[in-house]
C-alpha cells in the first residue's frame, strides 16, 4: 500500500508539473513614458518655410519732427503762471503760460497811440476839406492833410501787426498750444526770468498718434536694408507684444563716431503705448533666400552643447533626435536632421527628453 501511495504522488507531481511547462510567462513592459502621456502630448509638424534675410538693429522712439511744435516767448518778461506740466495732453489753443512784460506794454501803447493819431489825422482832415470849400484853405493843405492821414493809418497797421505777433493785453503775454497733443519738453517755472536773447524753447508740444523709430545700421549690413523692407519692434516695456511696420527712410550719411547709418520707421501709435526715448529692437526681414526646414523654436532642447527635438513615431512612440540649427528667426528655428511632416513635441519637451534619455 504505501509503495501505491508513492506512485500515485510522484505521478500527480508529473502531471502538474508538464502542465505548467507549456504556460508562457509574459514579460514585463518597460516603458520610460507610458502610453497615456504619450498620446496627450502636443506636436507641431515639420514644415518648409521661406528663409528671409534677417538683421537685427537697435534704435529708439522719437517724436514725429512733422507733428510737435516748439513754443517760445516772443517778448521778454516774468513768468506769472505756468497751466501745464510735462507729459499733459494739450488741445489747441489752450492755455500754457503767461508772462508780464513790459514788451507787451509798450506794444499795447503804441498800438493805443497809433489809433488816437489816426483819429486826429482824420478829423484834421475834414476840418481841412471843409475850409477849403470856403476859401480858407489851400488845395495844398488839403493834400498835406491826406497825407498825415496815411502816415497815421500805416502806423496803426504796423502796431496792430506788432501786437497781434506778440499777442499780448495790458502788459500779459499768453502762450498757447499751437496744436493738440502731449508736453514733452518744458523749461520754464513759476516766477522765472524769460529773457529777450533766450534761444532755448519754452515748450514742445507733440502729437504722438504717430511716432519715428531712429535705428542704426552698422556698415556691414548698409547693402541689405531697402526702403519699404518689413520689420517688427519690440520694447523693453512690452517685450511680448510686436509692433509691425516698414522703413520709410534711409539717412544716407554714417556716423564717424560709432560707424553706422540710420534709417526711419513711422509707427502708428494710436494707444500712446510707444513713448519718446524708448529704446527699441528692430528685426528687418529681407528678401526670401529659399525654403528650409523649419520647427518651433520652443521644440529644440539644449543637452551638452547638442541640440534635440523628441519626435512623436505613430500613436504613442516618442523619440529623441538630434538636430542641427541653421538660424533662427523669431519663434521659428530653422534645421536638419529631420524630414518634412515629422511631428515634434512642443509641450513639456524638456521632461520628455530626461525620461526618454535615462532609460
Amino acid at each position: 500500500m504505501r509503495c501505491i501511495k508513492i506512485f500515485i504522488s510522484a505521478l500527480i507531481f508529473l502531471i502538474y508539473t508538464s502542465c505548467n511547462s507549456h504556460e508562457e510567462i509574459a514579460p514585463k513592459e518597460d516603458k520610460a513614458v507610458p502610453d497615456s502621456i504619450a498620446k496627450q502630448v502636443v506636436t507641431a509638424p515639420v514644415t518648409m518655410d521661406d528663409v528671409s534675410d534677417v538683421i537685427k538693429l537697435n534704435g529708439k522712439i522719437i517724436p514725429n519732427e512733422t507733428m510737435q511744435a516748439k513754443i517760445y516767448a516772443l517778448v521778454s518778461g516774468r513768468v506769472k503762471s505756468v497751466s501745464v506740466e510735462l507729459g499733459d495732453h494739450v488741445r489747441k489753443g489752450q492755455q500754457l503760460a503767461v508772462l508780464q512784460s513790459t514788451e507787451v506794454a509798450g506794444a499795447a501803447n503804441d498800438l493805443s497811440v497809433a489809433q488816437a493819431t489816426v483819429d486826429i489825422a482824420q478829423k484834421t482832415l475834414q476840418s481841412t476839406e471843409e475850409m477849403f470849400k470856403g476859401n480858407l484853405a489851400t488845395e495844398r493843405e488839403v493834400t498835406g492833410a491826406r497825407q498825415e492821414l496815411n502816415i497815421a493809418r500805416s502806423g496803426l497797421n504796423k502796431a496792430r501787426q506788432i501786437s497781434s505777433i506778440t499777442g499780448g493785453h495790458n502788459a500779459t503775454y499768453t502762450l498757447t498750444a499751437p496744436i493738440t497733443g502731449s508736453i514733452i519738453e518744458k523749461t520754464i517755472t513759476n516766477n522765472s526770468e524769460v529773457r529777450q536773447d533766450n534761444s532755448t524753447n519754452l515748450f514742445t508740444v507733440a502729437d504722438l498718434s504717430t511716432v519715428w523709430i531712429i535705428a542704426n545700421v552698422y556698415e556691414a549690413d548698409i547693402n541689405h536694408i531697402h526702403i519699404g523692407d518689413a520689420v517688427t519692434v519690440n520694447t523693453l516695456a512690452d517685450p511680448e507684444k510686436n509692433y509691425v511696420g516698414k522703413i520709410d527712410k534711409i539717412y544716407d550719411v554714417l556716423d564717424p563716431a560709432n560707424r553706422t547709418m540710420k534709417v526711419r520707421i513711422s509707427m502708428q501709435n494710436k494707444n500712446d503705448e510707444l513713448k519718446p526715448e524708448m529704446f527699441a529692437t528692430i528685426i528687418v526681414k529681407g528678401k526670401s533666400s529659399g525654403k528650409m526646414l523649419s520647427i518651433p523654436s520652443g521644440a529644440v532642447v539644449l543637452d551638452n552643447s547638442k541640440r534635440y527635438v523628441v519626435v512623436k513615431e505613430g500613436a504613442d512612440s516618442l523619440a529623441i533626435k538630434e538636430i542641427q540649427i541653421i538660424k533662427r528667426e523669431g519663434d521659428r528655428t530653422f534645421i536638419s536632421g529631420l524630414t518634412q511632416g515629422q511631428q515634434v513635441v512642443i509641450n513639456s519637451q524638456v521632461f520628455l527628453y530626461e525620461a526618454l534619455n535615462s532609460k
